[in-house]
């Protein structure tokens, strides 16, 4: 095996010594000739963390709504006769309070649907065949019924595209998100997700359907950090500013409507979309503008369930970004102090040259038998776990997918904490056992299995947080996994379902939907 990576001798002392010249070099430049940029990277640092804190808001309602996909999908429709279909979904209505309407679609459109009134339900049954005429009941809450007209335009063959569209196309076990439909005329006002369930050997498509103001009033009591503004931004040019949003509707009331830029009464806001309207490169990075005199940042974000429909704006003005940063005599202040303290520096490393030029510096991981063992004498703790085998269910005498998932979690909760070491093929109590009975054929494959496994159900962008290797401990071969903490929260896939792990104590624990919001907001 190699040994580890030692920097050491005068190697280490020069690259002390040199470093700290760099240092106040580089800083130095930065502070008499670099001011500008330094402010422009603070500012784009401050807007961009402003909009990805406030997305979580957003993420939040996403689960909520998707939870009630699973909901339905786990509890398959029995019976599709309307009267069932009402118990069944006005039950859905009492549990997710945002929801305004459900409907239920098939490869030829619109088959049932079913709104939320302030005392009651309007149910919606199209008619088909010989009959296409679509009834429109009003249920009381009491269960009372009346048929009544409609009470906004309905175009059958408008929804019935869309929505058999949607079916075609929707993959199994997948949701789809829409910010646009074009329902009852309201535009941008409406989102939908929709998911594919069964019902006597034959798939039909559910879709929950709440305004937009659900999401605005989850950003309008999220925390705003930096910002003064927030707006959604559409990628037909509308927008609609936060401050607008009533702060409660009753159950069927008017929505708020997305507006153009040229009548959004607040200047910044209109500003802001007039020129993301007018260029593309205004909607991938955040971009500075004058309004009345002074000086704003905006940047939008893209919400990943939306696709590239629906993003999330933020503007923010310069006073709010540089309020540590008032005046170049502060920067040459600052670059000052930093000279003195590198001379410090210098002068120190001069006096304990020698000791420096003594000492080592070792890389993290294990990389040889004796730092396994090390590790291994420990015992398990925050940042160490052992697993016998990694697919090889010792209880069952055969391969099992939890066993895998097992050390998946593991490394997610280590990504998702403070790093940690997994050894696969130590026993719990410490003995080192090898990982033969997973039979995974030579070193390179089991390596690439495990990587495979991370690709698989964490995603491949988070391999760059991990560090694998075969390591020979007393004749036998085990798998060492180095994981450091990731910048991103990494998710476990498993199956249809998504996971969150942290690590607690020298286990890895899974956190709720309301634990994983308070994590994202310490994050």
């Amino acid at each position: 095996m190699p040994s580890r990576n030692v920097i050491k001798g005068k190697k280490l002392y020069n690259i002390l010594f040199f470093g700290v010249i760099f240092t106040v070099v580089s800083v130095g430049s930065l502070a008499l000739w670099g001011v500008r940029e330094v402010r422009r990277d603070a500012a784009v640092v401050a807007v961009e963390n402003s909009a990805r804190g406030l997305s979580g808001a957003v993420t939040v309602l996403v689960n909520v709504v998707t939870s009630a996909n699973d909901e339905i999908d786990t509890k398959v429709l029995k019976s599709l006769k309307p009267k069932a279909l009402l118990t069944s979904f006005s039950t859905m209505f009492e549990t997710h309070k945002i929801l305004a309407s459900i409907m239920l679609s098939d490869a030829k459109g619109l088959r049932y649907m079913l709104t939320r009134r302030a005392d009651g339900w309007l149910q919606t049954i199209p008619g088909r065949g010989d009959d296409p005429t679509t009834q429109w009941t009003f249920v009381n809450s009491d269960g009372s019924s009346r048929a009544i007209d409609p009470e906004t335009p309905f175009d059958r063959n408008v929804v019935d595209d869309v929505l058999a569209t949607d079916f075609t196309h929707l993959e199994p076990g997948k949701v789809n998100w829409r910010s646009t439909y074009r329902f009852h005329n309201s535009g941008e006002s409406w989102l939908t997700a929709s998911s594919l369930v069964e019902s006597g050997g034959a798939n039909y498509m559910v879709s929950f359907v709440f305004p937009i103001d659900a999401v605005a009033r989850h950003l309008g009591a999220a925390e705003k950090g930096s910002a003064e503004k927030i707006f959604l931004y559409w990628s037909s040019g509308r927008v609609l500013p936060i401050a607008d949003v009533a702060e409660a509707h009753e159950p069927g009331g008017t929505v708020s409507k997305a507006l153009s830029a040229d009548k959004v009464s607040d200047p910044v806001i209109a500003q802001a979309a007039r020129r993301m309207a007018s260029h593309e490169q205004y909607r991938k990075a955040p971009f500075q503008f004058t309004v009345n005199g002074e000086q704003w940042w905006a940047y939008v974000l893209p919400l990943a369930a939306f696709g590239d429909t629906m993003s999330l704006g933020v503007a923010v003005p310069k006073k709010n970004i540089l309020s540590t940063l008032t005046s170049d005599t502060f920067l040459l202040v600052a670059g000052g102090i930093l000279v003195l303290l590198a001379a410090i520096a210098l002068f120190i490393l001069h006096r304990n040259r020698s000791r420096i030029e003594a000492m080592g510096l070792r890389l993290k991981a294990a990389q040889t038998p004796e730092d396994v063992l090390l590790l291994i004498a420990g015992g398990e703790n925050r940042t160490l776990e052992f697993k016998q085998t990694l697919r090889f269910n010792l209880k069952a005498g055969k391969n099992g997918k939890e066993i895998e998932h097992a050390s998946m979690k593991t490394v997610a909760g280590f990504m998702n904490s403070e790093g940690g070491t997994l050894l696969v093929g130590v026993a719990d109590n410490g003995v080192v056992e090898g990982f033969e009975e997973d039979k995974l054929g030579s070193d390179d494959k089991a390596l690439l299995h495990f990587n495979n496994l991370v690709n698989q159900h964490i995603g491949t962008e988070f391999s760059r947080y991990m560090d694998t290797a075969i390591i020979e401990v007393q004749g036998k071969h085990i798998i060492r996994a180095y994981c450091m903490p990731a910048a991103a929260p990494a998710i476990l896939k498993n199956g249809n379902n998504e996971e969150f792990y942290v690590r607690s104590g020298p286990a890895s624990r899974q956190l709720t939907l309301s634990q994983f919001y308070e994590w994202l907001k310490k994050h």
